[in-house]
């Protein structure tokens, strides 16, 4: 019988400045690209970790998740919004 694991976590926005409307607006659309590249980030790990039988069937390959997760890091450095860790 399938196991499921429920996991709950916090995310922090930190703003620096005096942002604009349209950036606050912007906002939400960003912090929901951050985290789905950090998911994408993660199912790669853990199907490269050897646990592909947890990773959901319309997850993104190891390749695809990677891709992500360096676009999420190149945003960082950037200094775009990010998803706190």
């Amino acid at each position: 019988m399938p196991t499921t694991i429920t996991c709950h976590f916090p995310i922090t926005v930190r703003i620096t400045g005096t942002p604009s409307p349209a950036a606050l607006e912007r906002l939400g659309e960003v912090v929901e690209q951050a985290l789905a590249a950090r998911l994408s980030f993660a199912r790669a790990r853990i199907a490269a970790a050897g646990f592909t039988e947890i990773i959901p069937a319309d997850a993104a390959d190891a390749a695809d998740a990677a891709d992500a997760a360096d676009a999420a890091d190149a945003a960082d450095a950037a200094g775009t919004a990010r998803a706190a860790p």
